[in-house]
């Protein structure tokens, strides 16, 4: 299990990355496993670049990437709202 500490400095530098420009943040993006490997978009493809588009409140390009960003967004804030109420407040 991750440590309490750990989860408390992963989460700001995530949100970092999030809203760094495309110029900075294309030169150190993780490539996709599942098209590396199989050589096809995974059903998946698109949903960072558009998680990182409703973040920069590009909600047209966050379409484009992929339909489901939003959703995606909404279920990571309520996973890492629950983790920070678990983490400070029942310590």
């Amino acid at each position: 299990m991750i440590d309490k500490s750990i989860k408390l400095l992963l989460a700001p530098s995530v949100a970092f990355y999030s809203y760094l420009p495309e110029k900075i943040s294309s030169i150190i993006e993780v490539p996709c496993l599942f098209k590396s490997m199989l050589g096809c978009e995974c059903p998946g493809c698109g949903i960072t670049r558009g998680i990182k588009s409703i973040l920069n409140l590009n909600i047209d390009t966050s379409l484009n990437y992929h339909k489901f960003s939003f959703i995606v967004l909404l279920i990571i804030f309520y996973i890492s709202l629950n983790q920070i109420y678990l983490i400070v407040i029942k310590k």
